[in-house]
């Protein structure tokens, strides 16, 4: 027995068919392994929305309290600042702390798209597709 296997392996191509088989497995596996990453990342950019649009939309009513109005674009909430009594001290801080931003200074969505604004109502929303209405 022990005769045949050594012979099975000392044959001609039998490194072949093994290091081919190997590679498909290896193939399979780094299929999966890409899916897996791209659903994740998936994921984990809907929970950035979510947070990001939150973070936002307080921004905004922040900004309707000391202003008695709503910011006219989205750029003002990272540009001006507001100051208020804290104890014995006075904060000084940005309504909007820096966020990602495209070549025109608009705050973009972990998609990499501009968030939608209406200054007349103060809603905020992404424009990509499928999120529209979170």
């Amino acid at each position: 027995m022990r005769k045949i296997f050594l012979k099975r392996f000392n044959e001609r191509g039998s490194g072949i068919v093994e290091s081919m088989l190997v590679l498909i497995v290896m193939s399979i596996l780094a299929v999966i392994a890409v899916d897996r990453y791209e659903t994740l990342a998936e994921e984990a950019k809907k929970v950035a929305l979510r947070a990001e649009l939150t973070n936002i939309r307080q921004s905004i009513l922040l900004f309707k309290i000391k202003n008695s109005r709503y910011p006219e674009s989205l750029k003002e909430l990272v540009s001006a600042s507001f100051a208020t009594p804290y104890k014995d001290d006075i904060i000084s801080s940005k309504y909007l702390e820096h966020y990602a931003m495209d070549q025109n200074k608009n705050i973009v969505d972990p998609f990499d798209l501009p968030f939608a604004y209406d200054s007349a109502t103060g809603k905020v929303w992404s424009v990509q597709k499928g999120f529209e209405s979170w």
